[in-house]
């Protein structure tokens, strides 16, 4: 589905669509890190699915984040929209607050 909110938007079948596994989105915030970035910005489409096409859950966007902090703990990561929150306590069986507060765990600083 389109997102109404930005312009960059993508469905997973446009030519521009991509994915970036975890190893490179926490190589990318420790190379933002590194040239000053005090906060990266966690979004993604929905629905979710890595290159090989298995869907992703609440749980790993939850990982994404503590994968992040592991590797830059000083990094503020402002992640999660309000349908990603949702998404991802479907996903993971979780209502939306145990959700939001299992992402502040693992290292949401903002939504």
């Amino acid at each position: 589905k389109r997102c109404g909110f930005c312009a960059f938007s993508r469905t997973g079948k446009d030519q521009e669509a991509y994915y970036l596994p975890s190893k490179e989105v926490v190589r990318r915030a420790k190379e933002a890190a590194g040239l000053g970035a005090t906060e990266v910005c966690v979004q993604a489409g929905l629905p979710l699915r890595d290159a090989e096409g298995v869907r992703f859950t609440g749980h790993t966007y939850l990982q994404l984040v503590a994968d992040i902090k592991a590797a830059v703990p000083d990094l503020h990561v402002h992640a999660l929209s309000p349908e990603e929150v949702v998404y991802g306590a479907q996903t993971a069986k979780l209502s939306v607050r145990e959700f939001i507060a299992l992402a502040v765990e693992a290292g949401v600083g903002s939504l």
